[in-house]
């Protein structure tokens, strides 16, 4: 478990948002008084999640690197989309103004943020995340973070955020219900290259693809299965996913379209 404060300097409005999470997930809320996290984790020999103005923040028990969300790289990809109307996920997926999309590995949401933008006010989408602790801060990010750019903080707001394993909530799923169903599956290459996720490696589900999940996808996909993944993976050819292949990155996107796939 964990235990939920305050910035040293909360405003009344940050005070009650601690205080409403504690109490929505039955958890304990701390005065912060002065003290350092450090000092509130030897006493209550928990992980400690601090409430500020403009974002939540969590360090597990023996650790000192917090983890928080933030848009990370959607800011510059949403602003390129704006400039020039292409992002390689968007592309894969042929994303349109009002499509639904299910995002099976939410992780820190960049991707859904993205593609949020690219459908819209019109659409709809749904990041799944198995990890308690990253789908709670994320979500209470999402709602809270601010950005210069307006477009990409409505994006932000209308990313739904379920706590649950992907195959699971695929399976309770009505046929077709998304457009678009993706999948970023977080993997041990992709992490260790990555110095930015090194805060969410303890918190990250590294469940690979399987069988039954890409059946469940295929049922729940009306126009294509996305996939991004690093450029050795042999999901790609497992799985049957049409390769865009990006001389640039380490890490490619595949797709399924199934409205020519005749599995």
């Amino acid at each position: 478990m964990y235990i939920v404060t305050t910035c040293l300097r909360p405003t009344d409005s940050v005070r009650e948002q601690a205080k409403r999470h504690a109490s929505q997930y039955g958890v304990r809320f701390v005065e912060r008084k002065k003290q350092s996290i450090e000092a509130l984790m030897n006493h209550y020999e928990e992980g400690v999640l601090v409430f500020d103005k403009r974002r939540v923040e969590y360090t597990s028990l023996g650790t000192t690197e917090p983890f928080f969300f933030h848009p990370s790289s959607s800011v510059f990809r949403i602003k390129q989309l704006m400039r020039d109307g292409h992002d390689p996920l968007v592309d894969t997926a042929m994303l349109e103004p009002g499509d639904r999309v299910l995002d099976c590995t939410l992780g820190l949401g960049s991707d859904s943020i993205v593609m949020s933008h690219a459908i819209g006010a019109d659409g709809r989408i749904t990041g799944i995340e198995s990890e308690f602790m990253t789908a709670m801060l994320v979500k209470e990010g999402l709602s809270v973070w601010v950005e210069k750019e307006e477009a990409i903080n409505q994006a932000m707001r209308r990313i739904e955020v379920v706590h649950a394993d992907a195959l699971a909530y695929l399976k309770t799923r009505i046929d077709d219900s998304f457009d678009i169903v993706y999948f970023d599956p977080m993997f041990e290459k992709t992490i260790s290259e990555s110095v930015h996720l090194n805060p969410l490696r303890s918190l990250a589900n590294t469940a690979p693809l399987s069988d039954e999940l890409l059946r469940e996808a295929r049922r729940v996909a009306k126009k294509r299965i996305v996939l991004k993944a690093h450029f050795e993976s042999e999901w790609f050819d497992e799985y049957g996913f049409t390769r865009f292949i990006r001389k640039s990155s380490k890490l490619h996107y595949g797709y399924i379209d199934m409205e020519t796939d005749i599995l």
